[in-house]
């Protein structure tokens, strides 16, 4: 299969819209990993309306996460998130565990183009958040089914590809179930860059009059040290674009890549 129909093209993200692999699965014995370091603020929020009114004071987080996804055969990977949080606003003071999350993924239909896969997996064991309207001390897991489709194609000869994803987390304890819809559009200029457009769409269900939705933007770069691709440094930004019951956030991403 061609360099870009494969696992190198991993789109990830963050809370909400959390690290999650790419449409397509690793090679079999093979290890992506991302390690990521984030810096999240806010001094906004959007209100139900969808207006900027909401004064949030002092808001921060800075997070590091640990994303790996192992290709067991031609059919099924694992991966596992572990994510740490320090998080201080005006209402919450933590620092620690946000969360541990397991699942597997399955390949539905493969082509030397295009894929299509689904994953189902589980999020808890740690005390943080795990979407930025959450409060922290929740210790419930959530359970989450994706769907993955993935296209590879060439823009002026350079490879390229689409991914979009759709998934429905169901919330533990007394947190709203949500839908995620993911679209990440990436281009190789060269073989060792990597340039990404990402967006990301979320709602919960309507839960005692309370429903938040989120739209965020992000854009990166990937520079890789070698024409395999096995090694590579990320710089990002991202941003909420609208929602509602959300803060409006704004988020510095710098992450390590790395295939074994």
């Amino acid at each position: 299969m061609k360099l870009w129909g494969r696992g190198l093209i991993l789109a990830f993200w963050a809370m909400p819209v959390m690290a999650s692999a790419s449409a397509w699965l690793p090679d079999p014995g093979a290890t992506e990993l991302i390690v990521k370091a984030e810096t999240v603020s806010a001094d906004r929020g959007f209100n139900a309306a969808g207006d900027k009114a909401i004064y949030l004071g002092n808001w921060e987080e800075k997070r590091v996460t640990v994303y790996a996804d192992h290709g067991i055969n031609d059919l099924f990977s694992v991966f596992g998130k572990l994510n740490i949080q320090d998080i201080q606003t005006s209402t919450d003071d933590f620092s620690g565990l946000g969360s541990v999350e397991i699942g597997v993924k399955t390949a539905l239909y493969r082509d030397d183009h295009s894929v299509v896969s689904a994953s189902v997996s589980v999020d808890g064991f740690g005390q943080g958040r795990r979407a930025d309207f959450d409060e922290t001390g929740n210790d419930d897991p959530d359970i989450e089914a994706r769907l993955y489709g993935g296209h590879g194609f060439t823009v002026g000869g350079k490879p390229a590809f689409i991914d979009a994803q759709i998934a429905r987390r169901a919330r533990g304890g007394m947190d709203a179930d949500q839908w995620r819809v993911d679209v990440t559009a990436g281009l190789t200029p060269s073989p060792k860059w990597l340039v990404l457009g990402q967006v990301y769409v979320g709602q919960t269900d309507k839960r005692q009059g309370f429903q938040a939705k989120w739209t965020h933007g992000e854009i990166s770069a990937v520079r890789f040290f070698d024409e395999k691709q096995t090694l590579g440094v990320q710089v990002g930004y991202r941003q909420t674009l609208s929602g509602e019951n959300v803060p409006e956030t704004k988020t510095f991403t710098v992450g390590l890549w790395k295939r074994f």
